[in-house]
């Protein structure tokens, strides 16, 4: 089986992990790195791979068939176009970009050089996310009515010897709750309506530690995301997903959805249901799910990456996807600011 030959473009958390999964997948190989830190070096010797230390440098190099940019996101425009323009399909990290106008840039530069843009927004690759879309298309819990996501954890200190996570677009609302806004959207539609409140009271950062959102569907359906990375607590994706190495997992869920005919939690997948007559004066039945927790999410999307490439498939989460989950959390940062519901 013929594998495609990728570049990682930065090396921090996420970049890490891009390496680890691209060596366990069937379809990619590890074509170089890009980045001027000591840790980058290391990097090179270990896989025996090529160091840039620019893009520039790496627009030059042979037999490069695609690259994930994972630098920060106020570069993800100028190094993302710079590969669209030489029609290098790229697997950019979430978020897609640092401001709605930015991310249009990269959208339109895509279609006009037609070259795939996947955003990395990577849970929509887990076995268990697939599963619970599935069980919500099938009407199995009925008319969906609201939703709840708890995202706590606690981030510790070296984590923000980054200066970047400290300023504007480094809290967890850019970082982390982009993956829930994504993942909710992805299984509930689209988002009319946005109020949120948010405070930096803890960390006293230019940027929030802790928010609530309060999203209103099209549907009509009601959800609440709740963060904060200042909370010791076991309920966020990263922590019961199992997904990824990085993050230790713990036997409880994040994510509750519920319908008028049951509900569902997830990761730990747990469906309630009545048999007979739906009243909360009987008992309630619950459906385990006995599958495993994913833990090749990361590997599954370096392998669709690779179809893509090799146009077998089209984009799971494309431009556009990355562009509405930014809309939302502008929408977000607005209502934040102003104290006013938002329409998307």
């Amino acid at each position: 089986m013929k594998k495609i030959n990728i570049s990682i473009v930065g090396t921090g958390l996420m970049g890490l992990q891009h390496i680890k999964a691209i060596s366990k997948s069937k379809k990619a190989n590890l074509h170089s790195i890009v980045d001027i830190s000591e840790n980058a070096k290391k990097l090179s010797n270990k896989y025996k791979i090529p160091l840039y230390s620019n893009v520039s440098s790496l627009l030059k190099a042979n037999q490069l068939d695609a690259v994930i940019v994972a630098t920060p996101n106020k570069l993800h425009e100028k190094h993302t176009i710079s590969f669209l323009k030489k029609k290098i399909p790229v697997l950019l990290e979430k978020p897609i970009s640092h401001n709605i106008k930015s991310a249009k840039k990269i959208i339109i530069s895509s279609k006009k050089n037609k070259t795939p843009l996947l955003i990395g927004y990577h849970r929509r690759h887990n076995a268990i996310v697939s599963k619970v879309k599935t069980i919500i298309r099938s009407g199995k819990l009925g008319n969906i009515v609201s939703a709840n996501v708890l995202c706590w954890f606690y981030k510790h200190m070296e984590y923000f010897k980054e200066s970047w996570r400290t300023t504007r677009g480094g809290g967890p609302l850019g970082i982390n709750l982009v993956h829930d806004i994504d993942m909710i959207c992805y299984l509930l539609g689209s988002v009319t309506y946005v109020q949120a409140f948010t405070t930096n009271k803890t960390r006293k950062y230019k940027v929030e530690d802790t928010a609530t959102v309060n999203l209103i569907f099209e549907s009509g359906a009601l959800c609440t995301l709740n963060i904060s990375d200042t909370i010791v607590a076991p309920w966020s994706y990263e922590l019961t997903a199992g997904e990824n190495p990085a993050y230790p997992v713990t036997d409880q869920s994040a994510y509750l959805i519920g319908g008028t005919n049951g509900s569902i939690q997830f990761p730990n997948l747990r469906y309630w249901y009545y048999k007979k007559e739906r009243s909360w004066w009987n008992k309630i039945l619950i459906t385990k799910d006995k599958n495993k927790k994913d833990d090749d999410t990361l590997v599954n999307q370096i392998d669709h990456f690779s179809d893509v490439v090799f146009k077998k498939v089209k984009p799971k989460v494309n431009g556009n996807d990355g562009l509405i989950s930014l809309k939302i959390f502008a929408a977000i940062k607005k209502s934040a600011k102003t104290g006013r519901r938002i329409r998307v």
